[in-house]
């Protein structure tokens, strides 16, 4: 509290409370001009006033205190959970209160909440009424289809139970719901799929190039329908890989050359290798085969010892040691034998 005086020189303030001293908790503050009350819920209701004394005179301010708290009330209760059967419960309706008044609940939200008792209500039997359970699935996932559920009536007792009844019982409530009803009347749709575009695309290896096409759904008699009316279907294929001319092409090969040796480390033989188009069969650049494996073209042969036997080299024969008589007219050698 604050006590708004001013004088010269400067006033001594003595604070009051109903004209008597102040016997709470209490500081000055600001040369005794501000009371600051130390616990507010010791603070009764009542009238404090600040005297201030100089030589010139006195004056005296008086303020009045009311202390307002903001409490939680469960005074209302809230509507019955059920209107019978076994379970239904009331809650105490929570609310936030200013002297009797109620206010937004954020003003509490600082105060502990009291403990909230259930409350049982409407504890009775109920009247009958029909019970369905759920449908079952469709027959058809189009074209029409029929599905079905069952219907009973029943009462639920106080106690939990549930007593089946005669229809009559429940008839004379509310109107029998339908067991039966049509279910997914949508025309039957199916995937429709264009002829493949032109096949495009380098081909370095195989299978690389594609080729595109368009797919609709759509009803038995052409009319096109949203996708979704297909989803339950298999979806075709709208790009796939394809042969390309460039891809046409493989290497060929000609026969081996007789080899250069009959025995020893020296023979070999070789043979043409060519990247030939499978169309035209006429070669091409090497490059357009190189996706696939390069076949020798020459490799070795008749590697064997020549012991006691010839080894022709050169287009000459030249027979071994070991031997008696030469079968040639040709002059022996001193090969390699």
């Amino acid at each position: 509290l604050g006590c708004a005086v001013d004088g010269h020189p400067t006033p001594n303030i003595t604070w009051l409370y109903s004209g008597e001293p102040l016997s709470l908790q209490h500081r000055l503050l600001a040369g005794g001009r501000i009371l600051q009350i130390l616990n507010i819920s010791d603070a009764p209701h009542g009238g404090f006033s600040c005297l201030a004394q100089n030589e010139a005179g006195s004056l005296t301010q008086t303020t009045t205190l009311a202390i307002q708290e903001y409490q939680w009330s469960v005074d209302k209760l809230m509507a019955c959970s059920a209107s019978c059967g076994n379970k239904g419960v009331q809650l105490p309706q929570l609310r936030c209160l200013l002297d009797g008044a109620e206010v937004n609940i954020s003003h509490c939200k600082e105060k502990p909440k009291p403990a909230l008792q259930a409350i049982a209500c409407n504890r009775r039997d109920c009247p009958s009424r029909w019970m369905v359970t759920s449908w079952s699935p469709c027959t058809r996932s189009c074209g029409g289809g029929i599905q079905t559920r069952r219907v009973t009536c029943q009462r639920l007792t106080a106690r939990g139970s549930s007593v089946p009844m005669s229809n009559e019982a429940c008839a004379q409530v509310s109107k029998c719901p339908v067991d039966t009803q049509n279910c997914n009347r949508q025309p039957c749709a199916e995937w429709v799929v264009s002829s493949w575009g032109q096949c495009n695309g380098p081909c370095i290896g195989p299978q690389l190039a594609v080729q595109h096409r368009q797919i609709f759904c759509q009803t038995k008699d052409g009319t096109s329908v949203s996708s979704d009316q297909c989803s339950a279907l298999p979806r075709p294929l709208t790009t796939q890989n394809c042969w390309t001319d460039v891809c046409g092409v493989h290497w060929r090969v000609s026969l081996w050359t007789v080899c250069t040796a009959t025995c020893g480390n020296y023979g070999f033989q070789s043979r043409r290798v060519d990247c030939m188009h499978v169309r035209t069969n006429k070669p091409v650049l090497e490059h357009h085969c190189s996706w696939r494996p390069r076949p020798a073209n020459w490799q070795r042969c008749n590697i064997m010892p020549c012991e006691n036997g010839m080894l022709l080299r050169g287009g000459e024969a030249v027979w071994c040691r070991g031997r008696k008589k030469a079968e040639t007219s040709q002059k022996l050698s001193s090969g390699p034998c």
